[in-house]
């Protein structure tokens, strides 16, 4: 099981920041971080170091970071999003509002993508692309060359994401799966419920992620910052929603990351 916390703190923010870097780096597969003489390239260090100084203390164990709010005790992170799609093929599950692949995915957020990856980090989660594709079959291509890592912690990056709503009087919650279904199935499969925080990395554009405003990609995708474990995730038009199951788009939803199993 990953490492707790105990109730009242977070990662230190220091040490979150050269994990973040660590990390970052020991995972990217295109060019190394950019160098200060990299014109026009985002300096990845100092968005890094200016994301921190937003992070508040609101209550004992309970933190926000630009509306993302993290519970210490139980590392439950708290993402205000909107339902962007109802109906349509998707490879993404959440994006950012301006990112590239919005046309393609369910939910859209305001949160930036190096605020999530810094969120995931302070609730103790560690980065890792072990577990994405232990379900690819050996005669399938590998949708990335770089050997897969493995967290520090075994199990520290699997996550578990749920969907809070209101409906009239009513919260609903339900598991983030049961927006999407496999097109040639028509059902959710079971293995939709665990995904893997793999972690963006930084290259020569700065942190990837930023850059494209994937955040949790249902098709391999190394650039977003939490990926699909479920059989089939290296097709790209396997993926459709589940429109019967998702509210109207528009309606303000909660996303809610918590360990996975």
């Amino acid at each position: 099981m990953p490492a707790s916390h105990s109730p009242d703190m977070l990662r230190p923010l220091a040490t979150a920041a050269l994990l973040f870097f660590a990390l970052a780096d020991l995972h990217a597969q295109a060019p190394a971080a950019p160098q200060p003489s990299d014109k026009g390239a985002p300096d990845a260090k100092a968005q890094m170091e200016a994301e921190q100084k937003l992070v508040k203390k609101i209550s004992p164990g309970v933190y926000d970071l630009n509306g993302i709010q993290i519970t210490a005790a139980t590392r439950e992170i708290r993402i205000p999003c909107d339902i962007l799609h109802q109906k349509l093929p998707i490879e993404y599950a959440l994006c950012h509002e301006a990112g590239e692949k919005v046309h393609e995915t369910i939910l859209e957020t305001k949160v930036k993508p190096i605020q999530v990856q810094l969120a995931l980090l302070l609730a103790n989660y560690q980065p890792g692309t072990f577990g994405i594709l232990e379900k690819l079959d050996p005669k399938e291509e590998r949708p990335y060359r770089a050997e897969d890592t493995k967290p520090q912690t075994p199990g520290a990056n699997r996550l578990a994401i749920h969907i809070e709503w209101k409906e009239g009087e009513k919260t609903k919650n339900v598991p983030l799966s049961d927006f999407i279904q496999n097109v040639d199935t028509r059902k959710t499969p079971p293995d939709l419920d665990t995904w893997i925080f793999n972690g963006s990395f930084i290259d020569e554009t700065g942190f990837a992620a930023e850059q494209t405003g994937s955040i949790i990609s249902t098709y391999v995708d190394r650039s977003a910052i939490i990926n699909s474990a479920a059989k089939g995730n290296h097709r790209d038009d396997l993926w459709i929603s589940m429109p019967a199951n998702i509210p109207a788009e528009e309606t303000k939803v909660t996303m809610i990351i918590t360990p996975g199993k």
